[in-house]
Formats: C-alpha cells, sequence, structure tokens
C-alpha cells in the first residue's frame, strides 16, 4: 500500500511518518507522500524534512514525494493529521474543542472533497485530527463510511489497557478491554467487556472492584468533570508534577480521560503516544489481515440501534471498516453510550 499523510509537517505527522520509516512498514518500492500545508510553515519545512528522511533511511526508504495540492495526494492508506491543535498557553486548559472544530471543519471539507474528486475510490483514511468524530463524519460524507476510520478510541482502548496493567502489575498484552464513545473527557469505559489472560472469571471480577476503587459507571461523566475541575487550576499555574499525583488516585478508566489532558497541556502534548498508536492500526491495515479494534466510524444501527459517529468496537481489514461487533454491554455502559451519541449528534451539527 502507498501511504499519504496530510500533515507531514505538523508535530503528529511527523512522528508517523518516522514510525512508519523506522518499523519499515513501506517496502522499498512503495511510495510515500508527504502533504504539507501551503499555507504555513510546512509549506518549505516539508521539503527539508523528505530529504532528510531520504538521508537516515537512503538503504530501505520507499520513494518520498512531497506535495502541497490536495488534488495531488495519492495513496491507498491516508493518514489525517492535520489541522490546529488546542494552544497548551494560560488558560488553554479551559478551551472547548469547538475552537478547534471551527477551525479544522474547513480543512476536513478541503482534503474530503478532494479525495472524492481526484482518488482512485478505494482509499482508506485514518483520521488523528480533532476533533476526532468531525473529521470521521467529513470524511465519510465525501468518501463512505466504511472507508473512514478514527483512531480516537483506539488509541484510548490502548490507554485503557495500559492503565489497569499497571494497576495489576502485568503486561498490557494480557489485556483485552475496548474504550467506546467520544474520543477525549467524553470517552466511554466498557468495563463489561474486559478479560485477562491467565485470570479465571472469579478473580478478575475481584481485581477489577479493587482497582476501580469503588467508581462506578454511571457516576463516569461526573467523576471525569469534577476531576478536570480540579486539575484546571493546578495546570494553569504550573503545577505539573501535583496535577499527575492527583490523577493516579484515580482508577485507570478516569486515567485514561484525565492523563492525556494534563499532558497536552504540560508542553509536552501527546505526539509519541498518538503516533505509535496510529502506526499499529495502520499495521494492521497494511497486513491486510482482519483485527478486531475500536475507532470512531459512522454507525447506520448497528451498534446497539445507535446512528452517527462514534466509537465502538468493529473489525477492519484492508478494505476499511469490515463489520461492526455488538458487544454485550451493561444497563450502565449503554445508557451512557446512547447519550453520547446524541451528545455528539449536536455537536456536529453545528459545522457539518
Amino acid at each position: 500500500m502507498d501511504i499519504a499523510v496530510i500533515g507531514a509537517g505538523g508535530s503528529v505527522g511527523r512522528e508517523i511518518v518516522h514510525l512508519i520509516l523506522a518499523e519499515q512498514l513501506l517496502d522499498c518500492d512503495r511510495k510515500m507522500v508527504l502533504v504539507g500545508n501551503p499555507d504555513g510553515p510546512s509549506a518549505s519545512s516539508v521539503y527539508g524534512y523528505a530529504v532528510d528522511l531520504i538521508d537516515a533511511y537512503a538503504e530501505k526508504s520507499p520513494s518520498i514525494e512531497v506535495t502541497l495540492n490536495a488534488e495531488e495526494i495519492r495513496g491507498d492508506l491516508i493518514i489525517m493529521a492535520g489541522g490546529a491543535t488546542i494552544p497548551i498557553g494560560h488558560g488553554g486548559g479551559r478551551i472547548s474543542r469547538d475552537f478547534l472544530a471551527e477551525k479544522n471543519a474547513p480543512i476536513f471539507e478541503r482534503y474530503a472533497s478532494a479525495l472524492a474528486r481526484t482518488g482512485h475510490g478505494s482509499e482508506i483514511v485514518i483520521c488523528v485530527s480533532n476533533p476526532n468524530e468531525l473529521a470521521v463524519t467529513i470524511f465519510a460524507k465525501h468518501l463512505g463510511r466504511r472507508r473512514v476510520i478514527g483512531m480516537g478510541a483506539f488509541l484510548d482502548s490502548m490507554r485503557f489497557r495500559k492503565e489497569i496493567a499497571l494497576d495489576l502489575g502485568i503486561r498490557r498484552q494480557r489485556i483485552h478491554g475496548f474504550i467506546a464513545g467520544e474520543h477525549g473527557l467524553n470517552l466511554v469505559p466498557l468495563w463489561s467487556g474486559i478479560h485477562i489472560y491467565g485470570l479465571t472469571e472469579t478473580v478478575l471480577k475481584e481485581n477489577l472492584a479493587r482497582i476501580r476503587r469503588g467508581h462506578v459507571t454511571e457516576r463516569f461523566p461526573k467523576d471525569v468533570s469534577d476531576a478536570v475541575a480540579v486539575l484546571t487550576p493546578l495546570i494553569e499555574r504550573g503545577r505539573i508534577r501535583e496535577a499527575y499525583e492527583l490523577v493516579d488516585r484515580y482508577p485507570p478508566d478516569i486515567r485514561v480521560a484525565l492523563k492525556p489532558f494534563v499532558t497536552h497541556f504540560s508542553g509536552a502534548k501527546t505526539v509519541t503516544g498518538t503516533a505509535k498508536a496510529a502506526v499499529e492500526l495502520i499495521r494492521m491495515i497494511t497486513l491486510g489481515n482482519d483485527a478486531l479494534v475500536s475507532g470512531q466510524i459512522v454507525l447506520d444501527g448497528e451498534f446497539h440501534g445507535i446512528r452517527g459517529t462514534l466509537g465502538v468496537p468493529f473489525v477492519v481489514g484492508n478494505q476499511g471498516v469490515d463489520r461492526v461487533i455488538e458487544l454485550e454491554l451493561s444497563p450502565e455502559e449503554k445508557d451512557l453510550l446512547v447519550r453520547c451519541a446524541e451528545s455528539v449528534r449536536i455537536k456536529l451539527e453545528r459545522f457539518v
């Protein structure tokens, strides 16, 4: 598969490109297209980045091309990593994602419509940019919902498994479990679907009850909201270490929502983790093997009757979304997801 990365001059896009080459996901006879912003700094820097990459990976590099023109994007797998991010300066923690939606909706529209006009008709698009649901909705409007995947819930699910593993003192790969819902603070943890290699059902329930520390699913949104209200003043005063210490007092699902929030506004942002997750999803698709993942897709009632863009489990293959997997949910999880879907729908109506 040839790969094009939109936003290759940005921090996340650059890291995705670097990891694809470093991990040799593309053979030497394939093509990597770096797409820069003609109206931003990458209009020049992306050319230098291409030269630097060839210096580093000349012996094993695919062909590397650069374009600033949306109409010239060619690839089988398109990574949408361009657009604005929430600023990390003073007060940034109080900025709504509506800020991103207003900035990025026209950018998503420009690239999605260009692909629809000039693409070969079989491209798969992985949306990394935020708001993730908005990116997926706009690209799916132009390209069809089976060919567009948002990696928000995929990344959140990796974080969820990692946080559970930390509390249990085991490796992440032993844990199966998903995050669903909206990417960001409004995610929905699916505790009912957790299973761990080597643990009986009884031992699993005991361990999960212990690490949840008395928190319950129906209170999850309020727990996150209350924690953000306490964390924001700490972040704005630069007391990042204290913020992380506070986050660590919470159970794994709440930490999944809170840690990226603190990391972004610490100044480090979430570049490495986001890029690594994107590359893992890219690897699954380029290998051609169907895999069960969770991610943002456009639903038409396949998952508990929900319609619209939301993070849910589905099978992904080398043609995109193969089929949605309707997991059995607890009543509390289903209620949160339905409410989340309605919240996302209302947000998207303003921009699509």
